[in-house]
């Protein structure tokens, strides 16, 4: 081969090398760029978009909206997530990781055409626990996919609906199966860390299951809990990445405190009280779990804000809620950390369609206005 080499032109040779470089350097370019996600739509229908982003991605997105509503939006080489994150502002939507588990295919297929239909499944058992303002990563620029958060599964329950909903917990997906389906899991390995999407994987396999992981976008329901503070007018249960109908209203601090985490949605996005409620140690792990995924100059920054904030809302248990409020607002007023709250609702709000902002600040002034009639 040296000697075939040899009896070759320099020049042939040069051009062969550059050639190979350049070879190498496209692949390592593509392979940077994989799963990144460019989008120029302006006024492109919804199923085009969601096309788009599905084939860049490389994942399965199902949606309950109309397909041909109108979207506008603009990205360039970003993260799965963000550009679902910037799809659900342009089309005032949620969107969640969904992880469907059943016996047979044919049930999963059934379930997922009811979930687009109605938004629902009847007769199945769901948990999803969504957080305020889309997790830690939101106040610093950043879009977490959930299907990525390190966990560690502990549950002593070996039934998977109750494995799941622990999975759930911890990551802030979306799990659900059918009610009467109970099969026994095998928990992973003790103290093993891993990704919530392998985590579920390994539970539903263990149980001899079949499973569907997509992206879920759906309407997104307002219900503000009142006040004029973050999140006025898509407050409660919904945030940024909500459910659509889970629960009732709840003020900003949720996942704070334990006093303020809700119960788990069931298959009729409504309140379940035979179901537990959230477990305030797995939720503290989800949003650490979070802070990690942060670049590591955030990391430091974001543990000294999140102790701050629990220690003040701490303070407020016991409170009669008309003083709780008037805290939250004179903090929100006040402090630095307030501050930093409205800076990240700001950075929200700068995702969001001219007409979407436009339309907010008139509900938010109506309501206001209507609120000092009143009194």
């Amino acid at each position: 081969m040296i000697a075939f080499l040899s009896t070759l032109p320099r020049r042939q040779l040069s051009l062969g090398g550059i050639a190979l470089l350049l070879a190498i350097l496209l692949i390592v370019r593509w392979i940077a760029n994989w799963g990144l996600v460019t989008i120029h739509a302006k006024d492109q229908p919804l199923s085009k978009v969601i096309a788009s982003i599905a084939r860049q991605g490389g994942v399965r997105i199902e949606t309950s909206l109309d397909p041909t509503k109108l979207v506008t939006m603009e990205v360039v080489k970003v993260t799965l997530a963000t550009a679902l994150e910037t799809l659900a502002e342009a089309s005032d939507a949620s969107w969640r990781v969904v992880y469907l588990a059943a016996p047979t295919k044919p049930s999963l297929n059934e379930a997922i055409i009811s979930l687009n239909g109605t938004g629902k499944i009847d007769n199945w058992t769901t948990s999803y626990y969504p957080g305020p303002g889309g997790g830690w990563g939101a106040e610093y620029g950043q879009v977490i996919d959930p299907r990525s958060l390190a966990i560690t599964m502990e549950g002593t329950d070996p039934e998977l609906g109750k494995l799941l909903d622990e999975a759930a917990q911890k990551s802030g997906v979306m799990t659900s199966l059918p009610k009467e389906w109970c099969p026994l899991a095998k928990l992973p390995k003790p103290q093993k860390s891993m990704s919530a999407h392998e985590a579920v994987s390994t539970l539903v396999s263990s149980a001899h299951g079949k499973m569907a992981e997509f992206f879920f976008l759906s309407e997104r329901r307002r219900r503000g809990w009142g006040g004029g503070g973050p999140g006025e007018g898509e407050g409660g249960p919904d945030g940024p990445n909500g459910s659509s109908g889970v629960g009732g209203p709840r003020p900003p601090e949720w996942g704070t405190q334990p006093s303020s985490i809700p119960p788990a949605s069931n298959d009729n996005h409504g309140r379940d009280d035979s179901r537990p409620r959230a477990n305030p140690d797995w939720l503290e792990q989800r949003q650490l779990a979070q802070i990690k995924k942060l670049p590591s100059d955030q990391q430091v920054q974001a543990q000294k804000d999140r102790a701050e904030r629990k220690a003040f809302f701490d303070s407020l248990k016991g409170l009669p809620p008309a003083e709780r409020m008037a805290k939250i607002q004179e903090m929100m007023a006040n402090s630095e950390m307030g501050q930093k709250i409205q800076d990240a609702r700001l950075l929200q709000d700068a995702k969001q369609s001219a007409e979407r902002r436009i339309t907010r600040a008139v509900n938010y002034l109506n309501r206001k206005a209507a609120a000092k009639a009143s009194q």
